[in-house]
């Protein structure tokens, strides 16, 4: 019958119970996996928005398609309060700019209303010749008080 090794024949870690694995780094991982859900976010969010009355069969069914959009585009089982309500007021904040920086805002994909924010103080604190063609004759109609 053979023996267990004494502690001095083992290589350090092994017999003890410790099991040495590797770690791999999957941060690329979670940043695609981020994007995919902006990108599925953003089309739920499309979807609940384009939604009209006529494609329901009625006020009941548009009431439900309507809930199940929306949950879909903010889906309260995995975000608080707050970061809905984040997402509510960015959005609407983003309506309410002018249309040229809505879209040049929008193209940067900015994750918080905090950041919108900053990308409009940025834009407005540039020369108007220094604006993003298209941009300029926003400003007339938007210039800081």
């Amino acid at each position: 019958m053979a023996t267990p090794p004494e502690p001095q024949d083992q290589a350090p870690g092994e017999g003890e119970g410790l099991l040495i694995v590797k770690v791999e780094d999957s941060s690329w991982e979670q940043d695609s996996a981020q994007q995919e859900d902006s990108r599925h976010s953003e089309a739920c969010r499309q979807r609940f928005r384009q939604f009209c009355y006529g494609d329901a069969g009625g006020p009941h069914e548009a009431f439900s398609q309507l809930w199940e959009l929306c949950c879909r585009w903010l889906r309260p089982e995995l975000r608080t309060k707050e970061q809905i309500l984040e997402l509510l007021v960015l959005e609407q904040f983003l309506s309410v700019l002018p249309v040229g920086v809505q879209d040049w805002v929008c193209e940067r994909r900015p994750g918080s209303g905090e950041e919108a924010v900053a990308l409009v103080e940025a834009l407005q604190k540039q020369p108007v010749k220094a604006w993003p063609q298209g941009l300029d004759s926003v400003r007339p109609i938007w210039a800081p008080r």
